[in-house]
């Protein structure tokens, strides 16, 4: 049993938390306070994110696609002990995909696009395939959909192929197959 009132003297504490760092952040210098946030962000994986999209750091492609490749792997992970369970999904990461290759493809880098949407959809649909639900589906499709768009725009026989290696490696069968059909001309 909680008991009355502690509530707001941990409210107070972790205001008080703050004053506390605020007080002493502000006798350092800029250089100091500089090498402090790169300290704790490279200790930190989800600060130098949060710093990189504050910032709008402009990331070169290698660096973009292995953030991307670690971003479908992040993801995509799950316990194999929770087969056919609804499991936790990191739904940021999932975001972080498809802004990721959403990026690329403005870049103009549809091979490594559709490199990163295979993988993608590799480990995505193992990993529907072994959800209660699926839930993570619409978040597949929608990370795809830009490179899908981009394939398409760009046709050739390169795209009818890339299109019949994605639907290879839909391990349910049914992610983006009507956009994945029509590129390989079977709508």
């Amino acid at each position: 049993m909680v008991k009355k009132g502690t509530k707001k003297p941990r409210k107070l504490a972790e205001t008080n938390r703050f004053a506390l760092i605020d007080r002493a952040l502000c006798k350092r210098t800029k250089p100091e306070l500089t090498a402090m946030i790169l300290a704790i962000a490279k200790e930190h994986a989800v600060v130098a994110r949060e710093l990189e999209d504050r910032l709008n750091i402009e990331k070169p492609v290698d660096m973009l696609v292995a953030d991307i490749s670690s971003a479908i792997d992040r993801a995509t992970d799950f316990d194999e002990r929770e087969i056919n369970y609804n499991f936790d999904v990191d739904w940021q990461a999932y975001a972080d995909v498809q802004r990721g290759l959403s990026l690329l493809v403005e870049r103009g880098r549809l091979a490594e696009a559709k490199s990163l949407a295979l993988k993608l959809m590799k480990d995505g649909s193992y990993q529907v395939e072994c959800s209660d639900e699926g839930l993570m589906t619409d978040e597949i499709i929608q990370c795809l959909r830009p490179v899908i768009r981009a394939v398409k725009d760009a046709g050739g026989d390169q795209a009818v192929k890339w299109a019949g290696d994605m639907q290879k490696a839909d391990r349910v069968g049914f992610i983006c197959d009507a956009e994945l059909a029509e590129l390989r001309g079977q709508s």
